[in-house]
């Protein structure tokens, strides 16, 4: 017998010149905020990507006010007005959980404290992504913390990775797969997960690259010998992979693997790690969910599985809610038809508790300075006084001074990577926290010294060359919904909305909840430099005249690759360069200078 809810969708897609997009049609409550509706199917799954310690807020933006408390009050509110209406919930992160805040960074190490507040969030399918493993600490941390937990043990999957044990014995770092039944639809569930071929892990970890793992290992066979077509009625595949990613394809790869076993199953899968809301169509029963970046995002799919009316395949849809207290509470009050629910919850009140008593215990308020204005990422070019790498280029990292004795007048090119860098620097408080938010880490200083014509042409060469990611994204991702000419959906600029979110995926333009004006996105290099030359125009016109290139420690073989090539390409009567040739320069973070400019506002 179908139900009023499974009737309501029928009616949704017969009805819809766009499928999929049109709203539930129920009672709409008395609401303040207008917002496009969640669509709900016989599966509905939550998701969360690349938190990266964000569990107390955004508190100089509004549009995503809400803790980790209220984030785990509305997932207990939603299965419960989901159990009433006989339909399942799944609930799915795919990693990255620390570098980034100073909720997790500011202990040693980074998430010690935070992993357990973000643990409380009862997650029916998590894994892990790349910050996890950056350090043996991080690694052990999660492993011992999480992975193995009471809590989570049946429910970490993590196909591809390994963790080496204090005597050395490598053993999976999650499970391989699981099965399980949906408690209200009994839906039969294979999940599997993977994170994309990271070679940077550290020596308690081993990163096999997904189709190495599923084309070289017995685990994955016997997987399809135990678990036939005719047993499963969905396969989850979710991991620390992009869903587009035109440079690798590692997700589409993967798919046209389980693909090969399981022809007609539906295969949803969840990703993340390059911090974009994304959605793609991979075939009539099979998609893919990417939920952003630092709690800004809560994802929302959801599946009808069952085939009706003049439909052969199931129906996705999905909906990016703003992580914010508005838009919490108005999903809820749609989904139960009631004006009077609230977001307030016992257990989501304890845990927004705590994460306001680490956030004292941390001291992460601490006024170190204040920003007269608001710096961006990428959200304005390059060359414009509010960009922030043009801040750090022209009134940074000219104050970096060596910790040793050096030639004063010797010209220098001092190198960052863009990836390094976080996230906008608002207007307000420089805090203890904002440190942590726009360069988590701590960087040392390297350099060496070379021709004025080598080190001049290093930047574009890098520029040119692979992605040096540090913390950053793949900038190299050109995503469809940003750099202008690519964009297919329309321009917002409204003058009663605020600036946000307006994603365009394989479904249209109508995927974000919450109405944004556009925010124009800039293509931004692989680095950025600070020029410092001196002496007169005669000596800066040498091409022989010896410099200094400094960079971060992270970037040294990139360096050194880019002069070495350069050398030879110019035909110079040089060696090429070795690490030996690399010398420690010291001086102040970028974070410490950073820091020191704001404090004297």
């Amino acid at each position: 017998m179908r139900t009023l809810v499974h009737w309501l969708v029928v009616l949704t897609v017969l009805g819809s010149a766009e499928p999929f997009q049109q709203q539930q049609a129920v009672v709409v409550p008395s609401q303040d905020i207008k917002l496009r509706d969640v669509h709900i199917g016989d599966i509905n799954f939550v998701h969360t990507t690349d938190t990266h310690g964000w569990l107390g807020s955004h508190l100089s933006q509004a549009n995503y006010d809400a803790d980790w408390g209220d984030f785990v009050s509305f997932v207990d509110i939603f299965r419960q007005k989901m159990s009433q209406l006989s339909r399942d919930v799944i609930v799915i992160d795919t990693g990255d959980k620390r570098d980034g805040n100073g909720l997790s960074d500011a202990t040693w190490p980074p998430g010690l404290r935070s992993s357990k507040i973000f643990n409380m969030m009862d997650y029916n399918l998590l894994t892990l992504g790349n910050h996890e493993l950056y350090t043996a600490e991080s690694a052990i941390l999660e492993y011992r913390g999480t992975s193995q937990s009471p809590k989570f043990k049946d429910k970490y999957v993590c196909s591809n990775v390994e963790f080496i044990e204090d005597d050395g014995r490598r053993v999976p770092f999650g499970n391989k797969y699981i099965t399980f039944e949906t408690p209200i639809q009994k839906q039969r569930v294979l999940a599997l997960s993977f994170l994309f071929s990271f070679q940077r892990a550290n020596n308690r970890a081993i990163v096999t690259p997904p189709l190495e793992e599923i084309m070289e290992k017995g685990w994955f066979q016997n997987m399809t010998e135990t678990n036939k077509e005719e047993d499963i009625d969905l396969i989850i595949v979710f991991g620390h992979l992009p869903a587009t990613d035109p440079a690798e394809r590692e997700m589409l790869k993967i798919h046209a693997l389980v693909r090969k076993y399981y022809p007609n199953t539906i295969i949803q899968y969840f990703g993340g790690h390059t911090h974009i809301r994304d959605f793609v169509q991979l075939d009539s029963k099979s998609s893919c969910l990417q939920s952003g970046r630092f709690a800004e995002t809560v994802g929302f799919l959801s599946i009808n599985m069952t085939n009706f009316a003049d439909f052969d395949n199931p129906i996705f849809t999905r909906r990016y809610i703003d992580f914010n207290k508005d838009a919490f509470t108005y999903h809820l009050r749609r989904i139960a038809n009631d004006a009077d629910v609230s977001l307030s919850t016992r257990r989501g009140e304890f845990i927004s508790r705590l994460v306001n008593d680490l956030r004292h215990d941390l001291n992460l308020d601490q006024k170190l300075g204040y920003i007269p204005r608001t710096y961006y990422v990428s959200t304005r070019p390059l060359d414009s006084e509010e960009n922030l790498y043009h801040l750090i280029t022209h009134k940074i990292l000219p104050n970096l001074v060596p910790s040793k004795t050096y030639v004063p007048s010797m010209s220098r090119f001092i190198l960052v990577n863009t990836g390094s860098v976080r996230y906008d620097l608002y207007k307000g408080p420089f805090t203890k926290d904002t440190e942590y938010i726009v360069m988590p880490f701590s960087n040392d200083w390297r350099f060496i010294t070379v021709p004025l014509v080598v080190a001049s042409r290093v930047e574009s060469y890098l520029n040119k060359g692979p992605v040096i990611a540090s913390l950053g994204i793949p900038s190299s991702i050109h995503h469809k919904q940003h750099f202008g000419g690519l964009r297919k959906c329309p321009f917002i600029t409204d003058p009663n909305l605020s600036e946000g979110y307006t994603t365009e995926d394989d479904f249209g333009c109508h995927g974000d909840d919450t109405l944004h004006n556009s925010q124009k996105e800039y293509e931004m290099p692989n680095v950025v430099q600070c020029k410092d030359v001196k002496g007169s125009k005669e000596e800066e016109a040498d091409p022989l005249k010896m410099v200094h290139v400094i960079f971060y420690t992270f970037m040294e073989l990139d360096v050194l690759n880019a002069v070495n090539s350069i050398i030879n390409d110019l035909g110079l009567r040089m060696e090429n360069l070795t690490t030996n040739d690399c010398s420690h320069y010291g001086g102040d973070s970028t974070k410490k200078l950073l820091r020191d400019y704001f404090a004297q506002f």
